[in-house]
């Protein structure tokens, strides 16, 4: 960290010693010196900037320390630079842009000032500002790496994916060891379904010493969703991921395990906001038994949006960990006295699984989230279903098997009407899909083809942020042209309102080997029918699971050229699809995929169920329960 040694107020020696230990990580110890300090410099905004900094590197609030550090240091970028992140940190965007712009008047040739610049901007919507304080920021240091995350991600997030990927390319010939472009670079890659490439790149930024957790993070999410791995192949990167860390020391001996009482049950995520799983969320904290279960969440929220609030309603304990390392997190949840943590993410982004490598209550689960598994010796259960997690499915925790789905999804009250099939007035019929495009990739675009060989008037709509991008759509005319698909007839774009969107589908097709999610619940509340093809268990089986809940086992296909032939044999029968689609919402309020009531006392005995074992074990040993074995509801644990 820079010393200004123009200052007087304070020796030289005493802020070197300050810096020293910030760059240790003393970060408290360094809020308390700096305390001591100010009172006997107060003229010393050096002295000021290292209190504002401790406080932020701890989670608290760090404006006023800053503020007082940039009126006697007004001079100074870095300090205003620093303020402009504490002001963002706390949703005040204008005063942050506000810093920034003053840094940059003070030393225009600051990347980090015109970086964090377009960070602010991009949280108020203003997307291409961002990316243009981006480009500044990379036009003075093309290696900057947050300014080229930031980029990518932004790019990535409108759908502009070929743009991404040359963001990471042009990094990596300014600096080709840089492993985290490297590994951001094979997951843009999987984002234009370019997965003959992913592994390889990835495994580059493996030759590092270290390894970023991020980079694991990624790698990961992409395993998860590649074409050409088996199940095993990809369970055992998971695995790989989980080894290095060491198995915990805990003792759980005095924890209370009187089964007559409130369990504390602790929720760990960082999606209580605007985010897709809030609609399966939902359903499980509105209908909690309050009366037998006390609930804690412990939120790694990014920024909380009104979303949050609403679920911040839902518990009687609100913790917010997006600050805390994990070791203080842990702590707080072993304060807590928690009986069973839940994570809610899996390997997604902002995922705290290092949280739960530390094993900080007795019991630990995993649900929904990534829906595969951890990886992780301290996790205990992974909670699913007997038809996405058949016999045989590869996970590092023991499974509990929900009776019916272990997905139940909040509908949208808003959402359009339901219409007749549009093949009914176009005369040819239109098959959909509106998901996440690294789930496509050759074997589905090789079976679009077909089908559409097959109905020489059918239609194809992509339907996704990637597909109303010029560039994205050229990439990806060219590689579904290679795979025998007609894109003469395929209508690319991203509707404004996916539910109206969907109006014009008469058949949702969905992804394989990866299925869809949301995707699927989304076009049945549509009442648009959906075929999938049951495939690699958990994350390719989500299909199936709906299908067989909703009592439409015929649209579920077990094989490539099954799936070809039951969409062609759909596809015809224009009334039948009438019929279906008008029954559809109705089917699906009397399923399990609505009952609320019914997700909560599932989970809640399976709660029971996983608390009653570990009562019962010798409590001298260890907590963690090897897997994977099955836990099924109502057996003898």
């Amino acid at each position: 960290m820079e010393v200004f040694l123009s200052e007087t107020e304070t020796p030289v020696e005493i802020l070197n010693r300050l810096f020293s230990l910030f760059d240790e990580g003393k970060h408290a110890e360094v809020e308390a010196e700096a305390r001591i300090l100010v009172e006997v410099f107060p003229l010393s905004g050096q002295v000021w900037h290292a209190l504002g900094l401790a406080l932020h590197a701890q989670g608290k609030s760090a404006i006023r320390a800053l503020e007082r550090a940039v009126r006697l240091l007004p001079d100074n970028p870095e300090i205003h630079c620093n303020l402009g992140v504490a002001l963002a940190l706390e949703d005040r965007f204008e005063d942050a842009v506000a810093s920034y712009q003053q840094a940059m008047v003070l030393n225009p040739w600051y990347p980090n000032a015109h970086c964090f610049l377009g960070n602010a901007l991009r949280k108020q919507g203003l997307v291409e500002e961002a990316l243009d304080s981006y480009r500044a920021a990379l036009a003075i240091d093309p290696t900057h790496y947050k300014a080229n995350q930031s980029m990518e991600f932004v790019l990535s997030q409108v759908g502009r994916l070929v743009e991404a990927e040359e963001v990471c390319r042009r990094a990596l010939r300014f600096k080709p060891d840089f492993v985290e472009m490297r590994q951001l670079l094979s997951s843009i890659l999987g984002k234009q379904s370019k997965y003959d490439e992913v592994v390889k790149e990835s495994d580059r930024a493996f030759e590092a010493p270290s390894v970023h957790p991020v980079i694991w993070e990624q790698r990961l999410y992409c395993y998860s969703y590649h074409s050409d791995l088996s199940a095993e192949e990809i369970y055992k990167e998971f695995v790989r991921w989980g080894s290095q860390f060491p198995e915990p020391q805990v003792d759980f001996r005095s924890h209370d395990r009187n089964p007559n009482r409130r369990l504390r049950i602790g929720y760990v995520s960082p999606d209580f906001r605007k985010h897709t799983s809030r609609f399966y969320f939902w359903p499980l904290f509105q209908y909690h038994d309050r009366k037998s279960f006390e609930l804690f969440a412990y939120s790694n929220v990014e920024d909380e949006v009104a979303w949050t609030g609403l679920f911040r309603e839902q518990f009687e304990h609100w913790r917010d960990i997006r600050r805390l390392d994990d070791e203080a997190a842990a702590e707080l949840v072993r304060a807590d006295g928690i009986d069973i943590l839940v994570d809610l993410c899996g390997h997604m982004a902002s995922e705290r699984l290092g949280l739960f490598a530390l094993k900080p209550a007795p019991i630990q689960a995993f649900w929904l989230g990534s829906a595969w598994t951890t990886g992780l010796k301290a996790m205990d259960y992974v909670i699913f279903d007997h038809n996405v997690a058949p016999e045989g499915t590869l996970t590092s925790e023991t499974i509990v098997r929900l009776p019916h789905s272990f997905m139940v999804f909040q509908p949208k009250v808003d959402a359009p009407d339901v219409v007749a099939p549009p093949c009914l007035k176009n005369g040819f019929v239109t098959f959909g899909y509106t998901g996440r495009t690294e789930r496509l990739n050759h074997r589905t675009f090789r079976v679009w083809g077909e089908i559409l060989k097959r109905l020489p008037e059918a239609r194809l709509i992509l339907d996704y942020p990637p597909f109303a991008d010029p560039r994205t759509q050229d990439h990806y005319r060219a590689f579904l042209a290679e795979h025998g698909v007609d894109t003469e007839r395929v209508i690319m774009r991203n509707s404004p309102n996916i539910f109206e969107g969907l109006n014009d589908i008469d058949i949702l097709l969905d992804s394989f080997p990866h299925g869809g999610g949301t995707m699927l619940m989304d076009a049945l509340w549509m009442a648009v029918p959906v075929l999938t093809l049951a495939s690699r268990p958990p994350v390719g089986r989500l299909g199936l699971g709906l299908l067989m809940n909703l009592g439409l086992p015929e649209w579920v296909a077990y094989s490539e050229e099954e799936f070809i032939d039951k969409a062609c044999q759909f596809a015809v029968d224009g009334q039948a699809l009438k019929e279906l689609r008008s029954g559809m919402r109705e089917r699906m309020l009397n399923s399990p995929l609505t009952d609320g009531p019914g997700i909560a006392s599932g989970i809640e005995n399976a709660y029971r169920e996983m608390f009653e074992r570990w009562r019962k074990e010798d409590s001298s040993v260890c907590d963690t329960v090897e897997g994977p074995i099955s836990l099924k509801l109502g057996d003898a644990p």
